[in-house]
């Protein structure tokens, strides 16, 4: 019953870091406990076959838990592993990775280690953070409750910065009620940064001394932007976007390659980590000067121009226009001209840009791939596909789908993009193989 302590031993953890234990033959989810862990645990709820529980006293502490450095990890939610040791969060990431690739794809795979990130703590180039109730900070899970802090670990200390300065400027003189959220965009290499502010009016007494303050405050600031959102729902961005200062862009530099990087355009937030992810690309494309790749969802353009320096030529397409356009500016800015952009949607048919194509690479977002592109793909005969995945499960789905189409499974490889949090990022290689007779019907 709710509220109950009982003595439970973890025998498992799931993929979204609760411990798994079972008392009496109820399955108890248990927040925070790890592996082998022992104790006592309190009930916060209660169904007919499962229950939720927290920690309430550990008699048995596993190796592999760490001091908490962050104070707001358990409020925040966003790092639910950080009371666990970097070593051993990527061996769970790794058998979380093989576990659902099996759960849910029937994919039996001998998943080698994660690669780890080069950077644990302050890799992320981007912070998105809401403003509500006079509290600037992070959700709550599974709430909207605000929960404040001062600096973020997994944040650069001049995002940190900004936001804290940002806070004390609008809280003190009211303006607070005009914002939705502070976007910050970060040049790991570049050092530029882009702030935005997205309110839910396009302009404000003091607006402008706000800018001219921030800007005067951190001088790193290349792009100022206005972005107005007045939509009730959760989408952070609206459509209207005014810059205050400077361009509407920032650039940053990926092995060598230049990046421009605008409001709304994708762009991997562990900039050291994607560089190995995409030399994984690279070596798994097999490309050579002889190979034509297509790159779906290809956002600013970073995997196709990654490619293009060793292929014959690259077609890349992408369904948001700002990214579009990022894309087509950093082709000419790395002078780069066998790779051509094209403005248009993945999830339509691509059966027009799959013509005589070697290779193609997808990186989906989470929801992953329609069934319809897959068809299109295994349709045109292609012999190599790369997908890169920031979603295990849909990633199971999509790949149980390509091999009743004729694809076979070359490799596969989980990155950490993401340390401290549960999410993985998976680079796969997928092989054309003679097509079964129950195959080559369900192509058509």
């Amino acid at each position: 019953m709710k509220n109950d302590i009982l003595f439970a031993r973890c025998i498992d953890m799931t993929v979204e870091a609760y411990g798994v234990c079972k008392v009496d033959g109820l399955v108890i989810f248990t927040k925070g406990m790890i592996i082998d862990e022992e104790g006592y645990i309190k009930i916060i709820a209660h169904k007919k076959n499962l229950a939720y529980a927290i920690i309430d006293r550990l008699t048995k502490v596993s190796p592999f838990r760490t001091k908490e450095a962050c104070p707001i990890a358990y409020k925040c939610g966003g790092c639910d592993l950080r009371h666990i040791a970097y070593e051993y969060q990527l061996l769970l990431k790794q058998k979380w990775l093989k576990e659902t690739l099996a759960n849910i794809g029937g994919i039996d795979y001998d998943i080698p280690p994660v690669v780890p990130s080069p950077l644990q703590d302050r890799y992320r180039n981007k912070v998105q953070v809401p403003i509500r109730d006079h509290k600037v900070g992070f959700y709550r899970v599974n709430s909207h409750d605000i929960v404040e802090y001062t600096d973020c670990l997994i944040q650069s200390e001049k995002a940190n910065a900004i936001i804290g300065f940002i806070k004390r400027k609008i809280i003190k003189d009211g303006t607070d009620r005009y914002f939705r959220h502070i976007l910050i965009k970060e040049g790991f290499t570049s050092g530029e940064i882009m702030i935005g502010l997205i309110l839910n009016v396009e302009d404000f007494s003091g607006l402008d001394t706000l800018v001219s303050d921030i800007v005067k405050e951190f001088p790193e600031v290349m792009s100022l932007i206005v972005n107005v959102n007045t939509r009730d729902d959760n989408v952070i961005l609206g459509d209207k976007e005014i810059v205050m200062y400077g361009s509407s862009y920032i650039i940053d530099e990926l092995d060598g390659l230049k990046f421009k990087i605008s409001l709304k355009s994708f762009y991997q937030t562990n900039p050291l980590q994607t560089v190995n992810l995409y030399k994984e690309v690279v070596k798994v494309s097999e490309v050579s000067k002889n190979t034509k790749i297509l790159d779906l969802y290809s956002g600013i353009g970073t995997i196709a121009l990654f490619l293009a320096r060793y292929a014959k030529e690259v077609i890349g397409v992408e369904v948001v226009a700002a990214a579009h356009a990022n894309a087509l500016d950093n082709a000419q800015l790395n002078k780069i001209d066998n790779v051509k952009f094209y403005h248009d949607d993945a999830s339509r048919s691509m059966v027009t840009y799959l013509k005589d194509v070697d290779v193609v690479v997808v990186d989906p977002p989470r929801k992953g791939l329609n069934q319809a592109l897959i068809k299109d793909i295994a349709q045109s005969g292609v012999e190599k596909v790369v997908y890169v995945s920031c979603n295990p499960s849909t990633l199971a789905r999509d790949l149980d789908r390509f091999k009743n189409l004729g694809y076979t499974l070359e490799s596969l490889r989980g990155f950490d993009m993401f340390p401290h949090t549960t999410h993985v990022e998976t680079v796969v290689s997928l092989k054309r193989a003679v097509l079964s007779r129950s195959a080559d019907s369900s192509l058509t």
